[in-house]
């Protein structure tokens, strides 16, 4: 039976004009695939208001820089959202961030990070978490219809009095272009010769150095690692890498290794999986909703740091896509978001 077609409004921060994610990661990556099927606005920031479009979608601007530590920028998308929300049947905000000043009911917003979830180091870090939840997170708990969280850490997390709007619903991948079939040998690294880390947040930099340390002939390559480790010769650093060169390099590896201090979500997980690749990592709250035993090897059940038996560790690479294909592609998390946009809309 076909689907009818619904206009649904997006708010998000992140963007393909202004977004650190790539053209082919991140949570706004599900507004490209609501569009296959839905006539889709998004409502972003830019340097000047304009609005534009982008294949199906509709585009609209509000001015805004890069910097928001006291969430202006974040605001004014929810201003330009509320606005425009009479005009769609589905409003959702892909981050509490761009929630403030839709009304109460009606709306669906997606969480990301919560207060004693995440754990971060530097003080600019925590008083920007102690502020996004006074200031946003409460007011987007009271107010949304439909609650989604991308792990079931931030699901436990959620205040009681909310539970009942509250629901786990994952993170996707896009498992179109994150495809082994796709890869090509990756320039300047042998194939299957080297450990694949991408990603800083929530990283165990200890944890990581340990199983560099242990494993002195093996070659870690890290990508997007700001702050880099002790001097170790066995590691390469990468920065800047185009969405083709990355799935390179996911193709290329012996292993993804992805040892966190927390997790809600990970981008880089979610694309390791799509690619087929077995991850070493911790078995933690938020981690363990993507990985499992069959689709991984977790940090705690090996004797010791060496991987000198990595290719016993692999599992089964045609199971990992597959798991994906079945759990997290963005066609089956858009069917789920679906369901919540009928609820947020009849609540409204």
């Amino acid at each position: 039976m076909e689907t009818k077609k619904m206009k649904i409004l997006f708010l998000t921060h992140h963007w393909t004009n202004n977004s650190h994610h790539s053209l082919h990661s991140g949570f706004q990556r599900l507004v490209q695939f609501a569009a296959e099927t839905n006539e889709v606005a998004v409502v972003t920031w830019d340097r000047e208001e304009r609005e534009f479009a982008e294949g199906r979608i509709r585009v609209i601007a509000v001015r805004g820089g890069r910097r928001d530590f006291f969430f202006s920028k974040r605001i004014a998308i929810s201003r330009k959202g509320a606005a425009l929300a009479a005009q769609y049947e589905a409003v959702h905000a892909l981050y509490e961030d761009c929630s403030f000043a839709l009304p109460s009911g009606g709306y669906t917003v997606t969480f990301h990070v919560m207060p004693g979830v995440v754990r971060y180091h530097r003080l600019k870090q925590k008083v920007f978490m102690f502020l996004k939840y006074r200031v946003l997170q409460r007011r987007a708990l009271r107010n949304a219809a439909s609650i989604a969280c991308v792990s079931t850490n931030l699901l436990a997390a959620i205040p009681d009095r909310y539970q009942s709007k509250s629901r786990f619903i994952p993170h996707g991948v896009d498992t179109v272009f994150w495809d082994p079939a796709l890869a090509k040998p990756p320039a300047g690294f042998e194939p299957g010769g080297y450990v694949l880390c991408v990603g800083a947040h929530g990283l165990d930099r200890a944890l990581l150095s340990e199983f560099v340390r242990a494993n002195p002939r093996r070659t870690f390559v890290i990508v997007g690692l700001k702050d880099r480790l002790d001097p170790f010769p066995n590691i390469r650093y990468l920065y800047n890498l185009s969405d083709e060169a990355l799935r390179d390099l996911y193709g290329g590896a012996a292993l993804m290794i992805r040892p966190l201090e927390f997790a809600t979500a990970n981008n880089s997980v979610l694309e390791a999986l799509a690619m087929g690749k077995t991850i070493l990592a911790s078995r933690i709250p938020g981690i363990t909703d993507y990985l499992t035993d069959q689709t991984a090897v977790f940090i705690d059940s090996l004797p010791d740091r060496s991987l000198g038996q990595i290719e016993a560790l692999r599992r089964d690479s045609v199971q990992i896509r597959q798991t994906v294909l079945d759990r997290f592609s963005w066609n089956k998390i858009l069917s789920d978001y679906t369901v919540l946009y009928h609820q947020s809309r009849n609540h409204g």
